[in-house]
């Protein structure tokens, strides 16, 4: 018993170390200030570009940055495929919405449940991206994932009632993750050299 706790701490310890580098707060940040940018120059759209150039950033980080440095960590098998579950099906439900909110508003206008979002957009995408920090949190058990949830509701929130442009606050929580992420990224770089390093030391 006593060995089967150890193995479970040793590979906490592992994990927590392996997600120290600040790669995933800083791609999670690309996105959510390309949006900012993208708002302002009137090309939302384009956001899913970001999304993909964040995906790019994190594997090649984690691939140059912390594999040389602490070696790979993999998930155990039963944690990815309960995640990987998941996610397979927010991405139905959300294509389920999609097609049924487009097939809704061709054919007799837009659908009122679309509309309380669209008129409530501080709280739709504040709760969208909290839950993005929310799935990072538990997919990757880094706990400051929460507390990026927790501070996006407050901001949007509080955006809701107070009126700043939407480029603002997804501005302000982007600069902030982006922030977290190079100093824990610093840290971390200087906490575990290279193997090449330490063995030239």
């Amino acid at each position: 018993m006593n060995q089967k706790i150890n193995l479970k701490e040793i590979e906490r310890k592992a994990y927590t170390s392996y997600h120290q580098d600040g790669v995933i707060d800083i791609a999670i940040a690309i996105p959510i200030i390309a949006f900012a940018i993208l708002i302002v120059l009137d090309r939302p759209g384009l956001v899913g570009v970001w999304g993909v150039t964040a995906v790019m950033v994190y594997a090649g980080a984690k691939k140059s940055l912390t594999v040389p440095r602490i070696g790979y960590v993999k998930f155990p098998q039963q944690r990815t495929k309960r995640i990987n579950s998941g996610m397979i099906g927010l991405a139905i439900l959300s294509l389920a919405l999609g097609i049924v909110a487009f097939m809704q508003t061709t054919e007799s206008g837009t659908p009122s449940w679309l509309i309380v979002l669209i008129e409530n957009h501080m709280l739709t995408l504040g709760l969208l991206v909290s839950a993005l920090f929310l799935i990072a949190g538990y997919t990757f058990r880094t706990k400051r994932m929460y507390a990026y949830a927790l501070l996006t509701l407050v901001m949007f929130v509080a955006g809701h009632f107070v009126y700043f442009p939407l480029y603002y606050y997804l501005t302000a929580l982007g600069s902030i993750t982006l922030a977290c992420g190079l100093f824990m990224m610093i840290r971390f770089v200087s906490k575990y050299p290279k193997a090449t390093e330490t063995a030239d030391a």
